[in-house]
């Protein structure tokens, strides 16, 4: 995937049109936006990896809240011509279908996130009685040492819980809020070159070349 003839504005590199930042991939045919190792029908298949990558990076680097449209440039497409509501559905659906997948490991995530925090209260418990329980030893060193072990290793154990609950989750809501961004993004089809100046970019692979 190359960029190519990139068009700033508002320190962007994206041109805008109708109050949205136009996010175009120009390709010589629609079927480049496909993983061609899929043997799924085109509404079912995987877009090229080269293709997602550049749309979910092209949203990182764009503002929040920020409006995005697609827009998909195809120069010289053979016939049969696939149907452009048939890319656009497919597009959506890919996307669609990477948020459910994050979806579901989100809650995968906070089950197994609340798994870690019984085991680590186990723990934790356990540990802080037979801190306790240290009281019953001769006093000196060798008590309070073996006493202060017993209660860190208790909250020792409780930082892989902590961790999973309050921060490992953040990357993986912020992938699934740019897979829908992208499923919701107006999408549009032309067949023609894109235009001078707008950022395109071009798939590596050109087996339909």
């Amino acid at each position: 995937m190359t960029a190519k003839g990139p068009h700033r504005r508002d320190g962007y590199r994206y041109r805008a049109e109708d109050g949205r930042f136009c996010i175009d991939i120009q390709l010589k045919t629609s079927r480049q936006l496909f993983d061609g190792r899929d043997p799924a029908p085109f509404r079912e298949r995987d877009l090229d990896e080269h293709a997602v990558d550049y749309l979910v990076g092209a949203v990182l680097e764009l503002p929040r809240n920020a409006a995005v449209k697609l827009v998909f440039w195809i120069s010289d497409e053979p016939m049969p011509q696939l149907p452009d509501a048939t890319l656009i559905e497919a597009v959506r659906a890919h996307f669609g279908h990477e948020e459910a997948h994050l979806d579901r490991k989100l809650r995968q995530h906070f089950r197994r996130g609340q798994l870690f925090l019984l085991v680590g209260l186990t723990v934790l418990v356990a540990f802080l009685t037979l801190a306790e329980l240290t009281s019953a030893m001769p006093p000196g060193h060798v008590r309070q040492v073996f006493r202060e072990g017993l209660v860190i290793t208790g909250w020792v154990a409780m930082w892989r819980p902590l961790e999973v609950l309050l921060y490992d989750w953040w990357p993986l809501l912020q992938d699934r809020r740019l897979r829908r961004r992208l499923r919701e993004a107006p999408t549009e089809v032309h067949h023609a070159r894109a235009p001078e100046g707008a950022a395109t970019c071009l798939s590596a692979r050109r087996s339909s070349s």
